[in-house]
């Protein structure tokens, strides 16, 4: 069993790594892409919270929920996107599939370690805008993908009960490619323009994690990350093409870039705040509220109508179990998640914050031992349609495995 687990986690990783675009919208235009989504598919139900944890649960954020577990974790989560993208031109209908997270979590005597891969950002749109330029008509193009992708190492260990204390280095990479395409009438070849970016960048997460029983029945847990100030360093190539249209291309010329063809684009600090109450492996309520300091900044990107300000996320949600260890009702031993997030994106534009709501719910499916199958949906809204702008409806349907073993124990018995 152990040998399967590892090997299915190898190749994962290798799918993960491959490239994948996670999003088709016109807001991952903007700065390196919408951020990902990257916790797990259990707490993403339950509206994004990250401050429950036991044996078998932990965050992906907090790195020192790792100390509660007490078993052996392969984690592998997928996410399906189908939005609808309506402005005042009209209604357009796009898709999107993609690896969410893989990590492997493992519990000793005196800490706790996890290591793996998730996504930080995910950029890809497909848009067009017609115009006249000296009377002439004009069509523009504009098409990008890549993200920014993490790796991680997180370490946790438990200085007296109930407090666990943890540290995650995460080493983020990859890059983002935008094309510009202008054609315009009676004109024989297109303007194309390829700006791309090789990113990377390290940064820490500081986290803390606290539970008690209360009259040895409910359970109080307490959450706290922090992430200070960070860059991510950036290579940039700019390149200009003729392009006919038969799809050929002309001589490509670079452009001399100077001082912007290395930069460095600053990440405020972040610090996550949560709270819930309880009734161990019965129910469970929590709230987390997510805050940075002040937006991003992107040497690389002058457009006077984009502003970048402060972010925050409040995220609530629960489960429900009908009876853990029932042995007669499998459907008295599914979680029942639910939960809801508003979050101000950090992103103006316009001189229009754009806003994302969300409502979240899904189950908990055991599948032998204490391994699950969780299945989740996550209907939403981004952005508004004032001033020009796109209104996007999504559903989003969330697949994650969580696979328990048990290492390190001497048998007993052959």
């Amino acid at each position: 069993m152990k040998n399967r687990f590892l090997s299915f986690f190898v190749v994962a990783i290798a799918a993960f790594s491959y490239g994948q675009n996670a999003t088709l919208s016109p807001y991952s235009y903007y700065g390196f892409g919408q951020p990902a989504t990257a916790n797990t598919a259990e707490n993403n139900m339950m509206g994004g919270i990250t401050v429950y944890a036991d044996s078998t649960h932990f965050s992906l954020d907090n790195p020192a929920t790792l100390k509660k577990l007490d078993y052996v974790q392969y984690r592998v989560g997928a996410r399906y996107s189908s939005v609808e993208q309506t402005s005042s031109n009209g209604t357009a209908y796009t898709s999107a599939a993609s690896l969410n997270y893989l990590s492997l979590s493992v519990p000793t005597k005196f800490f706790a370690f996890s290591f793996g891969l998730k996504p930080k950002t995910s950029l890809g749109y497909r848009m067009s805008v017609t115009g006249q330029l000296d009377d002439l008509d004009t069509t523009t193009f504009y098409e990008g993908s890549g993200g920014v992708n993490t790796t991680f190492l997180g370490v946790a260990l438990s200085p007296f009960k109930g407090l666990s204390l943890g540290i995650m280095a995460n080493y983020n990479f990859g890059f983002t490619e935008k094309v510009f395409t202008q054609n315009i009438s009676g004109v024989q070849f297109d303007t194309q323009i390829l700006t791309r970016s090789e990113l990377s960048g390290l940064n820490y997460v500081f986290g803390a994690h606290y539970d008690r029983r209360i009259k040895s029945k409910y359970i109080l847990q307490l959450s706290a990350t922090h992430t200070p100030q960070t860059s991510l360093e950036s290579t940039n190539t700019r390149t200009v093409s003729p392009v006919s249209t038969t799809g050929g291309f002309g001589s490509q010329e670079t452009i001399d870039l100077g001082s912007l063809a290395n930069t460095s684009n600053k990440f405020s600090s972040e610090t996550n705040l949560g709270a819930g109450f309880g009734v161990a492996h019965k129910w469970f309520v929590g709230v987390n509220y997510l805050n940075t300091s002040k937006g991003i900044k992107n040497p690389l990107e002058a457009n006077i109508n984009v502003k970048y300000e402060a972010t925050s996320r409040l995220s609530v949600g629960g489960f429900y179990i009908p009876k853990y260890n029932s042995f007669t009702s499998y459907v008295s031993r599914m979680t029942y998640r639910v939960g809801a997030r508003f979050e101000k994106t950090g992103l103006v534009l316009n001189n229009q914050p754009i806003e994302d709501f969300g409502i979240t719910f899904g189950l908990g499916l055991p599948v032998g031992g204490l391994s699950k199958i969780n299945i989740g949906v996550e209907l939403g809204q981004l952005g508004t349609l004032d001033d020009g702008l796109i209104k996007e409806n999504y559903a989003n349907i969330m697949l994650g495995f969580s696979l328990s073993d048990i290492w390190f124990i001497k048998r007993k018995y052959d």
